[in-house]
């Protein structure tokens, strides 16, 4: 598991679940500030948007180098997932 002191957490908002139609970042820093971004505008697009929330380290490609940590479903209740392996299958 990635140490906590180290760790740089994102949101990102997604139109329905769809990467492709519109997705913007909510808010960067702490797990528990992004969090409450995070829950606040996912309450605020009603339903239309659900957010992403990720773990990061910093100065490493994100994309090759994040895990998704929790999402806030749309109204469509898709389910977002990671392709990346469990941490503990990792390790």
């Amino acid at each position: 598991m990635q140490n906590e002191s180290n760790a740089i957490y994102f949101a990102q908002a997604f139109h329905h679940g769809e990467a492709e139609q519109h997705s913007y970042v909510v808010a960067v820093g702490s797990r528990p500030v992004v969090e409450s971004l995070a829950k606040a505008e996912h309450a605020r697009l009603r339903g239309a948007y659900g957010v992403a929330i990720y773990r990061t380290r910093p100065d490493v490609a994100t994309q090759d180098n994040f895990r998704l940590v929790g999402y806030l479903s749309s109204d469509m209740g898709e389910k977002w997932t990671c392709s990346q392996p469990d941490e503990a299958q990792a390790a």
